[in-house]
């Protein structure tokens, strides 16, 4: 019973207000079964388009309920059934033409959507009913042959304006009652009335008048409003209030506030204004007209089609100017904001805590754990998948009015405007983290991803607590305003989340401003320090555990700040890589050491000058002139390429865009080394496929020795190993004579470590292990 409720209230309520309209429209017949507007067959049309054509028998009842209760043609029930079944098949066709082959919107949404339905619905239907109606009027004697060709126009003036007329304002009402249309996606508003389509801001010159400007602009509005329909109003009025003593010929004035209405308001606000209009023209002409009712009929069409074809091409160039500004502002993927609108948000939520201190408001910056994984293993078509799927989980999670913005790749940033406090934030971040870590369904997989959350609150004074600009000289102050000042704290959180393991949230505190301040100062000095050429080597003995001799030395680059002291290597080095410094201070490096490596041939002699050791990194190897630069330094040195051996992790020899530079050097005689072996890949695919010429066995596994058995035993196998590969193992961090003695026991032919020597300058090689020139 339930499922036929629904379709019978529809039927009910139809052929309720059917009856309704053809008994108004009846009282305005200019001559038999012609009337002035025939507003039913408008209604016919909302039905079929709204519902569907499922309830197209009900238009064949709607003659018979003509014939029965407002009049009748005196054509009999056979021809009242055929004239019914006739136009009912039309419109019917029409609909079915119009929802299936053209695949308009009922909504009306755009300019092709009215245009082919004014088209087939108001003007081709009704004249092919019109044609068959008077034929059929005219052979049973009603109409004469020489009146045909007037009854054709007046019979379907009055349908085409009925059509225009109802249907288009109920269809535009109907956007009103979105279960109606849960099968289409919805219409986005124009500029002014859709959050999604938010205007730029005030200018904060303007800002604290905001509230009155608002206030302005919608009385604005109403007062546009009233006029319009006063104007409407008197125009009708003047156009048809008297058609007796020639009103008639101002039928031209309504068209004054009509194109007024269409510029203004698009085709929603002009299709109750034409409804507005006909219904007054009619109602003040009534049955005057009844000699010549043709000129008003088409009059009445005219206004009707031109005023909704005007607000069509209105609200087209409303649509695509909301598209662009809509464009400009938000992410073509997710369909979130982007970063240009975010700065906006973030800089007049920054102006509202200006006007109101108490206020708070907190950028929330989020970055996907392992989104690389997914679009390599599942392609950037999934990749793309997940990232809307993360997006509606943002904008689920947070309230309606806080906004969900995408910065780039998979990084997201949420503002959060008008918060208590960092409690407040930390909670909405919490519930991120539980949201977005539910798993996804992706191109028929189940993904679980994680986030890491970056948290920056902050109030009138700038950020709340600590500030990025901490002093007004300092060394690089952050530019762009307080909307980058809070977005780049939000940032410096995120990479402390991630660098703590990510799946976390931290927030932006006066610990991590410092040691982001230290952070970007030592990248300042490194850069000067490379670029003035500062940094210094120093060289740490490699020895043969046969005869103790020096076999080879590896340059380790050291840096000595007036400020800061000696900064140790890790902290410098990683700070080149994050900043592409590595380029030039490993070229520095490695120019410096096969010059040192050159000055000892032409002293020692060949036999006696060590191999220098150059420890180089992935970035380093992928620029396609790296091999030739080296290649190029030691040709200028006049150094065979034996001398020099680059030393690399296992994960950066096996980077496949390293293969090419590795191959260069390889064939030039350079030695290939394997730094830290052990912690890295260790894949004997790998060893396969690109055998180094060296292993420098890594130094967690000489500290437990001799000792530990598992060790002792791995220790032995990867010795066995090099001498089957015929590489050479030298074992990093010997630092006692038991694990020297050890060493030698399994048969290790170089070491290196504190026990046999620190890093020091040349000249203490030249003193310890060099002698005396020759």
């Amino acid at each position: 019973m339930r499922r036929w409720r629904g379709p019978l209230v529809v039927s009910v309520v139809y052929l309720g207000l059917w009856l309704g309209l053809d008994a108004i429209a009846s009282v305005f017949q200019a001559r038999q079964e012609v009337s002035l507007w025939y507003p039913p067959t408008g209604l016919s049309f909302a039905l079929l388009l709204v519902f569907g054509l499922r309830y197209s028998p009900l238009l064949l009842l709607t003659n018979p309920l003509h014939a029965l209760v407002v009049s009748s043609p005196g054509t009999g029930w056979a021809g009242i059934w055929l004239s019914g079944a006739l136009a009912s098949a039309v419109y019917t066709g029409v609909a079915w033409v119009l929802l299936q082959r053209l695949r308009i919107d009922p909504r009306l949404p755009g300019q092709r959507d009215v245009a082919w339905f004014l088209g087939l619905a108001a003007v081709a239907g009704p004249l092919v009913v019109a044609v068959a109606q008077v034929l059929q009027y005219t052979v049973s004697g009603l109409l004469t042959w020489g009146e045909w060709f007037r009854g054709v126009l007046g019979f379907w003036s009055g349908r085409a304006t009925g059509v225009g007329v109802l249907a288009p304002a109920l269809l535009v009402a109907s956007r009103r009652v979105p279960a109606l249309w849960r099968d289409r996606p919805p219409l986005p508003g124009p500029p002014w009335t859709d959050r999604r389509y938010e205007r730029p801001s005030w200018t904060g010159r303007v800002r604290p008048r905001w509230l009155g400007r608002l206030a302005g602009r919608r009385l604005d509005e109403r007062l546009e409003l009233l006029a319009q329909g006063v104007l409407l109003l008197a125009t009708v009025y003047l156009a048809y209030g008297e058609p007796a003593g020639g009103g008639l010929d101002l039928a031209y004035l309504v068209y004054v506030p009509l194109i007024w209405i269409a510029v203004r308001g698009g085709l929603p606000r002009v299709a109750f204004a034409v409804l507005a209009a006909n219904a007054v023209a009619v109602a003040l002409v009534g049955r005057d007209v009844v000699e010549s009712p043709l000129r008003l009929q088409l009059g009445l069409v005219t206004l009707t089609l031109a005023g909704l074809t005007l607000g069509a091409l209105v609200t087209g160039r409303q649509v695509s100017v909301a598209a662009a500004e809509h464009a400009a502002v938000h992410d073509p993927l997710t369909g979130l904001a982007n970063r240009v609108l975010l700065m906006d948000r973030v800089d007049a939520a920054a102006h509202r805590a200006e006007r109101s201190p108490e206020d708070r408001f907190a950028v929330l910056y989020c970055d996907l754990d392992g989104f690389k994984g997914v679009n390599d293993q599942l392609g950037h078509d999934a990749g793309d998948e997940l990232l809307v799927a993360v997006a509606r989980r943002l904008e689920q999670a947070v309230r309606p009015a806080d906004l969900v913005s995408r910065l780039g790749g998979d990084e997201m940033a949420v503002l959060l405007d008008g918060v208590t406090g960092v409690e407040e934030a930390a909670g909405v971040a919490e519930r991120l983290l539980a949201a977005l870590a539910e798993p996804y369904a992706v191109d028929g997989r189940e993904v679980v991803v994680t986030v890491s959350v970056g948290v920056a609150v902050a109030d009138a004074e700038g950020l709340a607590g600590p500030r990025l600009r901490e002093e007004p000289d300092a060394a690089v102050p952050p530019a762009g305003g307080h909307a980058e000042e809070v977005l780049r704290a939000a940032d410096m959180a995120l990479q402390r989340a991630k660098a703590t393991g990510g799946h976390r949230y931290e927030v932006f505190n006066e610990p991590l401003r410092r040691q982001t301040w230290d952070r970007l100062g030592l990248r300042a000095a490194l850069r000067r320090a490379v670029g003035a050429g500062a940094l210094t080597v120093a060289y740490q003995p490699i020895v043969r555990v046969g005869d103790g001799r020096l076999a080879a030395v590896e340059a380790l680059a050291r840096w000595h700040d007036p400020e800061r002291g000696e900064v140790p290597a890790a902290e410098f080095i990683a700070a080149a890589e994050e900043t592409g410094l590595i380029h030039e201070l490993g070229m520095q490096v490695l120019e410096q050491a096969c010059t040192q490596a050159a000055a000892w041939r032409e002293a020692f002699g060949p036999a006696t000058t060590p191999r220098v050791a150059v420890n180089v990194s992935t970035r380093q190897l992928l620029p396609a002139d790296f091999a030739s630069r080296v290649l190029a330094v030691l040709d200028r040195l006049g150094l065979p390429a034996d001398v020099l051996e680059l030393e690399m992790t296992e994960s950066c020899a096996m980077e496949p865009g390293a293969r090419a530079a590795l191959e260069q050097l390889s064939a030039a005689g350079t030695t290939l080394a394997v730094d830290d072996f052990g912690t890295g890949y260790s894949s004997f695919a790998a060893l396969r496929e690109r055998t180094p010429q060296s292993f420098k066995l890594d130094r967690s596994f000489v500290a437990r020795l001799p000792d530990d058995r598992p060790t002792d035993a791995i220790v032995s196998a990867v010795l066995a190993l090099a001498r089957h590969l015929g590489a050479t193992v030298t074992a990093e961090g010997v630092e006692t004579d038991e694990q020297l003695q050890r060493l030698r026991e399994l048969g290790c032919p170089q070491v290196q470590g504190f026990l046999l020597g620190r890093p020091v300058p040349a000249a203490r090689i030249e003193r310890d292990w060099l002698g005396h020139p020759r």
